[in-house]
């Protein structure tokens, strides 16, 4: 038997076995190594998983919450062992020792070994609980923790929000200049037979050479605006690919194309709205913990009582436990004066405070006016869509009938050539529009947190 025939197969199996997953993408449509063909929403949900921001923010979530665990220390009780080896020559901790031990003899009593002992061992396991009872300013430090633990968890879903919002905006840039650059190529292969009509014209003596010369620009001019437009779209394409938490070089194709709805229109056809989307609840949050840690600071001047006890064996060998004794008690604190330390925290606290209440009125104000901006920059849209569709209408009959009009020999190039630049930026305008539009509707969206669409 050829044994290394028989693991040939055996080896491709495996290799066969283990490259069937890269070819299972799920994420979209894969067309290419680093081509992706996604849906606005795949985007989104992309995003989601793998944005570097958000994983950042959930990061700083994790970060509060371990912090706010740290206060349950206001409630639960610490628990310590220590386990300790000390030889001393010290009369009084010698004697003290002893005592411990419980090995205490008549002749410890005997001043000249009071006073001058030899060396003595002692070794002792210690058990120790610290519970706290009383400490209100911890208690309301504590609250304050919760409220911003809240307030990481909105920032996290305003981030996400966020994020959404960009991938929205990346995704519908992707949508624009790949239209454009329809326009443009469309442009272009007409500069092109026009220019070429304009060299047979003008080599055959029917028009002037500025007029060969205007086709001529053009067509360059077309070239140019194509190269820039490409180069943005790279751009555009590079930023999409770090928002998705991709390889720069992957290229994403979008699925979807820009909407026109009027039914978004008539939803925020109105200013009776409220701003409450995660961003402004993570600030509420913070000027809840900002007021509670000013009373926190308050606080601090009640005195505090807590709970103590501890279970103690001492012997005079290593790992003995011959003597045992225990010890528990309740202490009373109340620190009078501070040196004013006190007195200062508590006017820090109500400074994070009246920051924290200025820095919420402002962003209440900010959004607001954000969704006002929005509102009109819809509206301003909806008139643009309407006014450029009417231009195209108007451009495309024009072209036409010039284009007759050339060929037969009565109309100029330059007349000509002013026409299909008229109709090529009013599709570029109306393209804009578009996406101002789409655009408008998502910044609404993220400002309101609700779907207009629906």
């Amino acid at each position: 038997m050829n044994y290394r025939n028989s693991y040939v197969p055996k080896v491709y199996l495996m290799a066969a076995m283990l490259l069937l997953p890269l070819q299972l993408f799920s994420q979209g449509q894969v067309t290419t190594d680093q081509t992706l063909s996604l849906s606005l929403q795949e985007a989104m949900e992309l995003a989601v998983d793998q944005n570097f921001n958000l994983e950042q923010a959930g990061y700083d979530v994790d970060k509060t919450k371990a912090q706010f665990r740290q206060t349950n220390a206001v409630f639960l009780p610490q628990v310590s062992f220590e386990y300790n080896a000390i030889s001393t020559d010290d009369p009084l901790n010698v004697f003290g020792f002893k005592l411990k031990q419980e090995v205490v003899s008549q002749q410890d009593f005997n001043p000249v070994l009071l006073n001058d002992p030899d060396a003595y061992e002692n070794y002792s396991a210690k058990f120790e609980v610290r519970q706290p009872l009383i400490n209100p300013d911890m208690f309301l430090q504590r609250s304050a923790m919760k409220s911003q633990l809240n307030s990481a968890n909105e920032q996290l879903e305003g981030t996400k929000n966020y994020v959404r919002y960009q991938v929205r905006q990346q995704y519908y840039n992707l949508i624009l200049h790949n239209e454009q650059i329809e326009v443009l190529e469309s442009a272009l292969k007409t500069a092109g037979e026009h220019r070429r009509q304009a060299q047979n014209y003008f080599e055959e003596g029917l028009i002037s050479k500025e007029d060969y010369l205007s086709a001529k620009v053009y067509e360059l001019d077309m070239e140019s605006r194509m190269l820039q437009t490409k180069n943005a779209l790279e751009k555009v394409q590079e930023d999409m690919a770090l928002l998705l938490g991709l390889e720069g070089n992957t290229t994403v194709q979008p699925t979807d194309e820009l909407n026109y709805e009027l039914q978004a229109d008539a939803a925020v056809a109105t200013n009776d709205f409220e701003v409450n989307n995660a961003q402004t609840r993570a600030i509420d949050y913070k000027v809840q913990a900002a007021k509670k840690m000013v009373r926190a600071s308050e606080f601090s001047f009640i005195p505090k009582i807590n709970l103590f006890g501890s279970y103690e064996f001492n012997d005079n060998e290593f790992a003995g436990f011959d003597a045992s004794s225990y010890m528990i008690g309740a202490n009373l604190r109340w620190d009078i004066f501070s040196g004013f330390s006190k007195v200062g925290k508590v006017m820090e606290a109500k400074a994070d405070y009246r920051k924290a209440q200025s820095m919420q009125e402002s962003h209440r104000l900010d959004q607001e006016n954000k969704v006002r901006q929005a509102m009109r920059s819809i509206d301003h849209a909806t008139k643009q869509i309407s006014l450029t569709e009417q231009a195209i209408e108007q451009s495309t009959e024009d072209v036409k009938i010039r284009t007759n009009r050339y060929v037969e020999g009565m109309e100029r190039t330059t007349d000509l050539l002013e026409a299909e630049t008229k109709l090529a930026e009013a599709k570029l305008k109306n393209v804009m529009a578009l996406y101002q539009y789409n655009m408008s509707i998502a910044a609404l969206e993220m400002l309101l947190e609700n779907d207009l669409k629906n």
